[in-house]
């Protein structure tokens, strides 16, 4: 389903997305054209642990906020953090 369809239809949720198609704007933006609804929620925690168990089933998921708008811009950063010597 088109992503402009999804808000309309659910503006003030977090929207959970699978089966995510984007189209690439520069060299770390994708502008999400579409997507699976995997899950619909008014609850944060609940779509963060429904985030959480698809990825850890090797699913790519992505989640919207009710603040996000019908143009739906996602920015890849790189993760920084501490990493545990073996």
């Amino acid at each position: 389903m088109k992503w402009a369809k999804i808000k309309a239809l659910y503006p003030d949720k977090f929207i959970l997305l699978g089966n995510i198609k984007e189209e690439p704007i520069s060299s770390n933006k994708s502008k999400i054209l579409e997507g699976e609804i995997m899950m619909v929620s008014e609850d944060a925690k609940e779509i963060r642990q429904a985030y959480q168990m698809y990825s850890h089933q090797g699913k790519e998921v992505l989640y919207s906020l009710p603040s996000t708008p019908a143009e739906f811009i996602v920015e890849n950063v790189p993760l920084k953090g501490i990493l545990n010597e073996v």
